[in-house]
């Protein structure tokens, strides 16, 4: 038992047979990544279940390597300090930078995160990387909540992009700036209105500025036609944004 520590939060490997330890662990691994990938996948990140299983496992496998071949005299830390160096080039690369805005920052945080719980788990530390992973599962799903307290609630708006459809390819890029800005699927509808006019809803919070930025995005494309806030009972005056 560690100074201070109950046994059952401390280091796995003084209460159970090696062998365990490295099968419990690793299972834990797989499943703390596997609990913040559905959480993420379900908010239609680009880290989802598949990569954050994998971020998780491999943190875990690489401090569980460390540990083995520090053997008595070496020091168990060095590999697994590696990890915090390598997992931020993982993180750089979530994080896009296109079209007037740099978006995956909670994804890079995300990955940054889940591989500290690998590190802890494959330290030994069971319960404290599960204790970790429903920290971080209540923290993304209390975000909106907490956002709202601070920044004020979002105020909803439906906007209809009109547009020229160019045999269909401005459909395409369209979709491509609102993937980019992380506008979920059921928020938006395409339609036609003519031959000559394409048309898009998209409901968003127009309160907030990172939540109306691919606005100005769409608003600057050369196809784009117009802007226009469609009437709803809370704002009967329908706004244009008009290029």
């Amino acid at each position: 038992m560690d100074d201070g520590i109950p046994g059952w939060m401390g280091d796995i490997h003084h209460n159970l047979p090696h062998q365990y330890c490295w099968i419990i662990v690793t299972t834990l691994a797989v499943l703390c990544g596997a609990v913040i990938g559905v959480e993420r996948g379900k908010r239609q990140k680009p880290a989802g279940l598949r990569t954050m299983m994998l971020i998780c496992l491999g943190a875990s496998i690489f401090t569980q390597a460390s540990i083995l071949m520090a053997g008595i005299r070496g020091d168990p830390a060095r590999i697994a300090a590696q990890v915090v160096t390598g997992i931020g080039f993982l993180g750089a690369g979530a994080i896009i930078h296109g079209r007037g805005a740099v978006t995956g920052f909670t994804t890079a945080a995300a990955i940054w995160v889940v591989a500290a719980i690998g590190v802890v788990l494959g330290s030994g530390y069971a319960a404290a990387g599960v204790l970790f992973t429903l920290f971080v599962v209540g923290t993304l799903a209390a975000e909106r909540t907490i956002e709202a307290l601070l920044c004020g609630r979002c105020q909803w708006a439906t906007m209809r992009i009109d547009f020229d459809p160019t045999d269909g390819r401005t459909h395409w890029l369209i979709q491509e700036i609102l993937d980019d800005h992380q506008v979920p699927d059921e928020l938006v509808s395409f339609a036609s209105t003519t031959v000559e006019i394409g048309a898009v809803s998209v409901r968003c919070c127009v309160r907030h500025r990172q939540h109306r930025g691919f606005l100005a995005t769409l608003a600057a494309l050369p196809f784009v036609r117009r802007i226009v806030e469609t009437a709803t009972p809370a704002s009967p005056q329908a706004r244009e944004l008009t290029r």
